[in-house]
């Protein structure tokens, strides 16, 4: 991994999530560190200036307060690592779309939770734009998540169309950069899900992880969600892993009513791998 891209709206939230991210180049290839921010959303009135003086004093008020940020990060990433600030006016959705592919960026990096209600549901907001929109891995940082090196992870997997979605490389990159030991997880109340592709789908999983020494856990909560952040908390995980495959799954990770118990209450990392083209 080359290149990492923190977004951050200068929130409790996103600075926690940016010092993670600067302890994990420890851990990572990182060679390029790059803070983002956006400041569509504050675009709310006429400009006093005319727009070219008022958006490059708007750009430069901000590159200045992502330099500070910068100057708090320098002691806390890797020997090598650069830190680079860019900022922008660009909508949530076109800069992941559109704005991080020209850096070419391996890992996205935001925090999911903030000190209020309101920043709440405004990082929530742009973690759903981003969990469904990017083509990037996103690795989301709770607010409550301590530092302490990526040593196990948990894979949420729901035996569905395993061959069409899952990279091997992206998941194989991910455990050899983290030497991290790895739990497959499935959860199934009262086996619903389970029909004769089911015995296809374990049969892949074995032939691709086994290599891997990875574990194999079959949870029937009534909750995946729920069920998830038990599991990940009785195994003492570092990290959670999940792969979207449907325009909806972001949206019941985040919605109102499950937010508080997965999103805002799951205290370790929650990295959304883009399903395979």
């Amino acid at each position: 991994m080359k290149t990492m891209i923190v977004a951050t709206d200068f929130s409790e939230a996103s600075l926690h999530a940016a010092k993670y991210a600067a302890m994990l180049t420890g851990q990572m290839p990182v060679n390029r560190f790059v803070l983002y921010h956006s400041y569509y959303d504050i675009i709310t009135v006429v400009p006093p200036f005319t727009d070219s003086e008022y958006y490059s004093r708007l750009n430069e008020d901000y590159i200045g307060r992502l330099n500070e940020i910068r100057d708090r990060l320098v002691p806390l990433v890797a020997k090598g690592v650069t830190i680079e600030c860019f900022a922008n006016i660009s909508p949530f959705q076109e800069a992941v779309t559109v704005d991080f592919l020209k850096e070419k960026p391996d890992l996205i990096v935001m925090g999911i939770t903030g000190k209020s209600q309101v920043k709440e549901k405004i990082m929530g907001s742009q973690a759903v734009i981003a969990a469904r929109h990017t083509t990037i891995p996103l690795l989301l940082i709770p607010f409550d998540a301590t530092f302490k090196g990526i040593k196990k992870i948990v894979f949420g997997w729901d035996m569905k169309n395993s061959r069409k979605t899952i990279s091997k490389k992206i998941l194989e990159d991910i455990l050899h950069t983290f030497k991290a030991e790895l739990l497959i997880l499935n959860i199934d109340k009262n086996n619903k899900s389970f029909s004769n592709k089911t015995i296809g789908e374990m049969e892949f999983m074995h032939h691709l992880f086994d290599p891997e020494n990875a574990q194999y856990f079959y949870g029937d909560h009534p909750d995946a969600s729920r069920g998830i952040i038990a599991f990940s908390e009785n195994h003492q995980a570092d990290m959670v892993m999940i792969i979207p495959k449907k325009k909806s799954f972001p949206d019941s990770l985040f919605r109102k009513s499950t937010t508080k118990r997965l999103a805002f209450h799951i205290k370790v990392p929650l990295f959304i791998l883009p399903s395979r083209k």
